[in-house]
């Protein structure tokens, strides 16, 4: 098999990241990017499962159980490189950032206290992003979407945390993951072609993940999410 190519066959997604086609394993387009869901999934998922035995805030279990679904969607779609699992990865992103957005809103409020108010905006945000997304098929807009949705919860938690007593070492290692994750994200966007000249040139397919900065964009971007749900 040619590389490049492999088991899911020809890509149907609207955007491949760097990291090259099927050349760690036939089964997995994208390897690094498959594996580092990981670290997505688990941490959320632990919290997920001890939330629900200790009886933790509704909103805590919902929004793990978020992020939860991101990294099990993300790692299909870079495992396919198919349209259809690029929307499971890309898709619970946006709610998933909803979530946090009320995580932090509510955090003042009584224990499994509603806000209907808030739960329907932010629902009907959500939806006209989605389906606007779906209609126009261009990840560019979907991009800005999310970063919007994320920057407004990243202004609400700052306000809390100056506002309110907190772990504030949770906020600010957490932004600190998430930012230098965002930077590697652009960073394997805009020098892909450097990126993939020392994968082929220095490195072996075991080391390849030390310069798979989309990989990386996972690793920290699940522990910053993670550790800002643990400070609101």
């Amino acid at each position: 098999m040619a590389p490049g190519t492999g088991y899911w066959g020809k890509q149907t997604a609207t955007v491949d990241w760097c990291e090259e086609n099927y050349v760690v394993s036939y089964y997995i387009a994208e390897f690094w990017n498959t594996l580092s869901n990981v670290a997505i999934i688990l941490s959320p998922l632990l919290m997920l499962i001890v939330g629900y035995k200790q009886q933790h805030e509704k909103r805590f279990i919902y929004s793990f159980l978020a992020i939860t679904v991101v990294g099990i969607g993300s790692l299909f779609f870079h495992m396919t490189l198919q349209y259809s699992m690029q929307l499971m990865d890309e898709l619970p992103m946006l709610w998933a950032s909803a979530c946090f957005i009320y995580v932090a809103l509510m955090t003042k409020s009584k224990y499994n206290e509603d806000n209907s108010l808030l739960q329907i905006a932010l629902f009907i945000t959500c939806v006209i992003i989605t389906v606007m997304y779906i209609l126009v098929e261009f990840p560019e807009f979907l991009q800005v979407s999310y970063g919007l949705l994320n920057v407004t919860a990243i202004v609400t938690q700052l306000k809390l945390m100056m506002t309110v007593e907190c772990k504030k070492r949770y906020f600010i290692l957490g932004l600190a993951f998430y930012l230098v994750g965002f930077c590697l994200w652009n960073v394997d966007n805009i020098y892909c072609h450097h990126l993939r000249s020392i994968r082929l040139h220095t490195m072996a397919n075991s080391a390849g993940i030390l310069f798979q900065c989309h990989a990386w964009w996972h690793i920290l971007s699940g522990f910053g999410a993670y550790l800002g749900l643990l400070f609101a």
